[in-house]
């Protein structure tokens, strides 16, 4: 009976070393962004962490969707008093999405404009939180988790004196984070967060390219520097973060890197991209309700644009055209995430079936699903990449059109415009192609066979990467000193510089040279012929 109890003594003791206090900041805005960081979350604490998430309360529609599963410690900061009224006009921005051109720089100023003054709002109400920060400093976690969408969390830390920290993105990249940790841009050939262009570029794209990655740094900067400028008027804080995210242990990357274009890196940079990916058979059972209607025909088609551009939204131009589309295919089903159900735009229709909320990642695995129609986010385009499943890409905003050039490049999806919508004829052709033409299908089960045999796990790679993190905090080792160059530097314009100025001076004594012989052997020449006149 000892030798159990010293066997369990000695456990609970191990248990404890190994397990590390981590505080993970997780603002609720953005599905995409709140599942992924969920899981991460819920990771670390199945592999035994104490994982707090501190959840600033952005859409209140996420208050009870925090995807969160077995963390459960938890504290939330209710939206600001002006919060609700903004977040209505960033979702006014989100329905427009489908009518305007969200990629236009000036569109994207207006909206950083916004999101700015929104997220600073916030930025105060997390830092004001009366006795917040007491209780966080009083924790001494052993690590920090947040992602630079937001950089409130940077404010946070530095204010409660978080000793290390980790970036996870839930993007493959943002052109802000690569250029302030001195990632190297490579805009000819890779594309921006924002980019609606593949690898093989024009000269205007490669162009195009470099302008959109200008823009996209100094969209999330400017958020960035407006929630700096509000938690400093609260707080004595001195760094922004600017200085504080470089510092980052390691940024962790929604990334898979045979699944994304190749691109320059180095080693703090990790990727972890699936992360919130179901793949394992037993929590991908289809229900009932869908595996029947799965079955009724031989194809079938599932449509989703995700959850801030809401199908509901459409123009009624894009509508009527769909429900053309589906009169004209009675062969197929289709499945279609539309917010209003009993909208009677398909009534007449015994081929098509509405869901406000539909089970995304059991579809996508089930073998009977034909082509998926979908906006491109990356979470859509990550699961139906490891599912195997064809895809048409109707690509809105934000990084979409990089997302699906991605997939494109595969050979397993086809990329249209969103106006093409419009065109039912066309819209028909696309859908027809990507069933019968059997290339599809081969190339996106062999994507997904190579993805599911990758040899990385992005969940063992995140618990490794954050608890070796925790314990030996930050590691300035890793810290790339490009970043602390200046472009002249960097570049190498001053070696050019003094290369081009020792050319210059080269050629210019040659050609003094070259000038004094010929004038000799013209001068010669003359003497001999004045000679021979006289």
């Amino acid at each position: 009976m000892r030798k159990l109890l010293n066997i369990f003594i000695l456990t609970s003791i191990i248990s404890c070393v190994s397990s590390y206090k981590i505080l993970l900041y997780s603002n609720l805005f953005g599905h995409s962004h709140v599942k992924v960081l969920a899981a991460a979350a819920d990771i670390l604490t199945d592999a035994g962490n104490n994982v707090t998430v501190l959840m600033p309360v952005f859409d209140n529609n996420l208050r009870n969707k925090t995807s969160l599963k077995s963390t459960k410690n938890t504290i939330f900061v209710e939206a600001g008093p002006n919060v609700e009224e903004l977040m209505s006009d960033m979702r006014q921005f989100l329905a427009n999405a489908w009518k305007e051109d969200t990629g236009n720089p000036i569109t994207m100023m207006k909206a950083a404009q916004d999101m700015g003054t929104a997220f600073a709002e916030q930025c105060t109400k997390v830092i004001s939180e009366p006795g917040l920060l007491e209780k966080l400093k009083a924790e001494n976690y052993d690590l920090a988790i947040t992602e630079p969408f937001d950089t409130c969390g940077y404010a946070l830390f530095e204010a409660i004196n978080i000793r290390a920290h980790v970036a996870i993105l839930t993007a493959n990249r943002f052109d802000h984070v690569t250029d302030v940790i001195g990632q190297p841009i490579a805009s000819s050939y890779v594309p921006g967060t924002q980019s609606e262009t593949g690898d093989r570029m024009t000269m205007g794209e490669r162009l195009g390219n470099y302008f959109q990655f200008l823009v996209g740094s100094y969209f999330f900067s400017l958020i960035g520097d407006r929630d700096f400028e509000a938690a400093k008027s609260v707080v004595p804080i001195t760094r922004s973060w600017r200085a504080i995210l470089p510092e980052a242990s390691f940024i962790l990357t929604n990334q898979i890197p045979l699944l994304d274009f190749p691109a320059p890196t180095f080693d703090k940079i990790v990727p972890i991209g699936g992360l919130s990916v179901k793949t394992e058979k037993k929590n991908l059972k289809l229900d009932e309700k869908w595996s029947k209607i799965l079955g009724i025909r031989k194809n079938n088609v599932f449509i989703s644009f995700g959850s801030n551009a809401k199908s509901v939204d459409m123009p009624d131009e894009f509508k009527n055209s769909l429900a053309d589309v589906f009169k004209s295919m009675p062969d197929t089903t289709f499945i279609w995430k539309y917010e209003n159900t009993s909208d009677p735009i398909v009534n007449h229709l015994d081929n098509v079936h509405l869901g406000d909320w539909l089970p995304q990642n059991e579809l996508l695995a089930d073998p009977r699903l034909s082509v998926f129609v979908t906006h491109g986010g990356l979470g859509s385009v990550t699961e139906l990449a490891m599912m195997g499943t064809p895809a048409v890409m109707i690509p809105l905003f934000a990084d979409q059109g990089r997302n699906a050039q991605m997939l494109k490049r595969h050979g397993g999806a086809v990329v249209i415009e969103k106006n093409n919508l419009a065109d039912t004829h066309f819209m028909k052709e696309t859908l027809e192609k990507v069933i019968k033409d059997p290339k599809y299908l081969e190339n996106s089960k062999r994507l997904a066979e190579m993805l599911t045999n990758q040899p990385t796990n992005p969940k063992e790679t995140l618990i490794k990467y954050v608890e070796f993190a925790a314990r030996f905090g930050k590691l300035p080792s890793l810290d790339n000193y490009g970043r602390h160059q200046s472009y002249i530097e960097y570049f190498f314009l001053d070696i050019i510089a003094i290369l081009a100025v020792i050319s210059l001076f080269s050629l210019y004594i040659s050609y003094i040279i070259l000038r004094a012989v010929i004038r000799k052997i013209f001068f010669s020449k003359c003497s001999e012929v004045k000679s021979k006149t006289e």
